[in-house]
């Protein structure tokens, strides 16, 4: 593309993601080695960076500030709030994020993104290189990054969605399966999902490099298999979280019911409609009769 001016437009936000842009334009990061030049006036710019939300405001504003850039018009949108309104999405004044009024091309999660992650952005969009020589490429010690499931370990229990506060963690249960989802336009990267999770089946990498043209794909998945009631055969919980409940309660917390474990297991295997049948119901009272008093001895 050759030489690239920029233009920066805030919106409606908290204001961290414009300190992390002002961050990447000290020298040590060399974007004017990239061919990037940043521009006061959008008449000047063919490439327009956002950050925040759109309210009422700024909504005309934003569209003429983007029909004054010059072609090829490329529109980055950085941070959460550019991507989903995030924190700001029930406030009164909010029209929408970016892509609902204008176009945009390139999307950064974070809240806020490093500006390594800003920078290693634009030069993909330019297509350069940049050498990663320096320390400061590298994220620290215990960064909260892009986050990994481990498919053999992750039970579907859905504790991560439960404990995230910003809403970012959907559990969707489909005909034979339960996706857990990760969407990066929510997630502030607090670390609590994995510090909540019963089988340490996901973590917070040092990956920080999350920039996107399709901000639908700016999520982590994991799918778990759905059991089948045992009566009815409608699918109604994880397979492996019944595996694992059962492992800890005859294992780990009460090996004496281990002699029970088949009992145990075929009642978890019966779905909450189903155990309302009152066969079933006189089934479970006197199984835990028996666990009471095996107990007892």
């Amino acid at each position: 593309m050759g030489k690239i001016s920029v233009y920066r437009f805030l919106s409606a936000g908290c204001n961290g993601c414009d300190v992390q842009i002002l961050e990447c334009l000290v020298p040590r990061y060399r974007l004017a080695n990239l061919g990037v030049e940043v521009v006061e006036k959008p008449e000047e710019a063919n490439v327009l960076v956002l950050t925040g939300g759109v309210n009422v405001k700024g909504r005309e504003y934003l569209l003429k500030t983007y029909e004054a850039i010059k072609p090829p018009k490329i529109v980055v949108a950085v941070g959460n709030c550019a991507l989903t309104k995030e924190i700001f999405d029930k406030g009164y004044p909010m029209v929408g994020p970016p892509d609902q009024i204008i176009p945009v091309n390139y999307y950064i999660p974070g809240c806020p993104p490093r500006p390594q992650a800003i920078v290693k952005a634009i030069a993909d969009i330019l297509g350069v290189k940049i050498e990663e020589v320096e320390d400061y490429w590298q994220a620290p010690e215990g960064f909260r990054g892009k986050h990994e499931f481990d498919s053999e370990k992750c039970i579907g229990c859905g504790a991560c969605a439960q404990i995230c506060t910003a809403d970012a963690i959907d559990v969707i249960d489909g005909p034979d399966k339960r996706i857990i989802r990760v969407n990066y336009g929510h997630c502030s990267f607090c670390a609590f999902c994995q510090d909540e999770c019963p089988t340490q089946a996901l973590r917070l990498t040092r990956e920080y490099h999350l920039v996107t043209g399709d901000k639908e794909r700016a999520r982590v998945t994991n799918e778990v298999g759905l059991l089948s009631c045992a009566i009815c055969g409608g699918v109604f919980f994880p397979e492996k979280q019944i595996d694992w409940a059962l492992k800890r309660i005859t294992l780990e917390k009460i090996p004496t019911y281990g002699e029970f474990s088949g009992e145990i297991l075929d009642a978890m295997k019966v779905c909450t409609k189903c155990r309302r049948n009152i066969g079933n119901i006189r089934k479970a009272k006197g199984l835990l009769s028996k666990l009471s008093e095996k107990v007892r001895r």
